[in-house]
């Protein structure tokens, strides 16, 4: 009864156990599902952020395009109307040089005049541009030291030995170059930046589901054991108790033997006593030996000795008899009520026997069978956390590899992102030097 007991205690602590997994399971979950509901709300608001800020983009490109489109066919225009204004001037010219042929010495004084206007207005812009280069190789050359920029310092060649328009088209390249280099670094960037959430998500996730496995595995394994120990109880038990049914079986055939044997025995002495009793009474009867005696006491002396037979020895043989016939029935009375009263004792231990090999039966089929079941949860249970810790390795693999260019990566990324835009920022500058000349 008491391994009973203990074995309940153990299935209602395993029950338990399960039952607290379970909620834990159910808390764990609950609390999953809240953070991805926080992280959808997030994706959703940074989703919206992102639509407005690149409607925004578009509207910003679509305004810029149409201007510069704008500036294109009015400087088309102007030119065009420049052009036909020069012509108009010459012809003028022509006639006026025609019509006023007196003034034409003074024409050409003015003619020339004009000429060395525009001579000097070239060498001044020459002189301009040689001052505008000087200004921009100054700057890049400072900028240069300042960001310890190999793109800054690849200029410089260009800016001492080119033209102003060569150097503008150079600038305005690296530029582009740098700007495809920075979203070429944006797009790396993201797609780390995803792909470590992921991966952290999925090493968590792997992480809970080892944790539990193992958790349900030692759990498991706790049960079998114990199942285990209460198997070969319960097994020691009955066979205990089949040992002690067969003693006492044993013990009940010679016990039942010997008592018939004794109440045999005791019939039968009754039986030649009760025999023998009779056959004195009837001698006594005939020979009259009884009548004789009393007679002969009463008529001679006491001195005077007369055989009377054995009726007076100890109140006769007879009754004698009588008494060991008494023994013999009360031997056999008793024998057979302690062979009653073993029977009934017999047949109660033999009908307790088979109940409680019922129930230690039940208690056993019971425990192989939870056995049998957890044995075969446990190897489920151990399939799954095998493919888990891959999984879990797998994972951890990834995030190694994903370390060097992502993590480690990423504090090169900012140091690259903003020595990238202060050089983007000075070649802007530059360009504002190359715009004056």
């Amino acid at each position: 009864m008491g391994s009973r007991v203990q074995s309940h205690a153990l299935l209602l602590a395993s029950l338990k156990s399960q039952e607290t997994a379970e909620s834990e399971g159910v808390q764990r979950k609950a609390g999953l599902k809240s953070k991805k509901q926080a992280l959808k709300a997030s994706k959703e608001d940074e989703l919206a952020t992102t639509v407005s800020s690149k409607d925004a983009d578009t509207k910003y490109l679509d305004d810029v395009s149409s201007t510069c489109r704008q500036k294109a066919a009015d400087f088309e225009s102007n030119q065009k109307l420049r052009t036909e204004e020069l012509q108009a001037v010459e012809q003028a010219v022509q006639i006026v040089s025609k019509k006023l042929s007196l003034l034409e010495v003074k024409w050409r004084s003015l003619l020339q005049v004009k000429h060395q206007a525009t001579s000097l207005a070239l060498l001044r812009s020459v002189r301009n541009d040689e001052q505008v280069k000087a200004r921009l190789l100054g700057f890049l050359q400072q900028e240069a030291e300042r960001l310890h920029s190999a793109a800054l310092t690849n200029l410089l060649e260009p800016a001492a030995t080119g033209a102003l328009e060569m150097i503008k088209q150079t600038i305005q390249g690296v530029v582009q170059r740098l700007q495809e280099q920075a979203d070429a670094d944006t797009e790396k960037q993201t797609w780390c930046a995803s792909e470590l959430k992921a991966n952290e998500k999925n090493r968590r996730a792997k992480t809970v589901l080892v944790d539990g496995l193992n958790a349900d595995i030692d759990r498991l394994n706790a049960s079998i054991i114990s199942f285990g120990e209460d198997i070969v109880s319960i097994q020691k038990e009955l066979a205990e108790t089949a040992q002690a049914l067969a003693n006492a079986t044993e013990i009940r055939g010679k016990e039942k033997q010997t008592n018939a044997a004794t109440i045999k025995e005791a019939q039968e002495a009754q039986a030649a006593v009760l025999e023998a009793v009779t056959v004195l009474k009837e001698f006594y009867e005939k020979s009259g030996l009884a009548l004789l005696q009393e007679s002969a006491k009463a008529a001679q002396p006491e001195s005077v000795s007369i055989y009377g037979g054995m009726t007076d020895q100890s109140g006769g043989v007879v009754a004698l008899l009588e008494t060991i016939a008494a023994d013999f029935a009360r031997l056999e009375a008793d024998t057979s009520s302690e062979e009653q009263s073993a029977g009934e004792e017999f047949e109660k231990f033999s009908k307790d026997y088979r109940q409680n090999k019922a129930e230690k039966e039940k208690d056993l089929k019971h425990l192989q069978e939870n056995k049998v079941e957890h044995t075969a949860e446990l190897s489920s249970k151990g399939s799954e956390l095998q493919t888990g810790e891959q999984e879990l390795a797998a994972a951890l693999q990834y995030y190694e590899e994903l370390k060097p260019p992502c993590v480690k990566g990423g504090a090169a990324w900012e140091e690259r992102e903003k020595q990238r835009q202060e050089e983007i920022e000075s070649l802007q500058k530059a360009m504002e030097i190359l715009a004056t000349s």
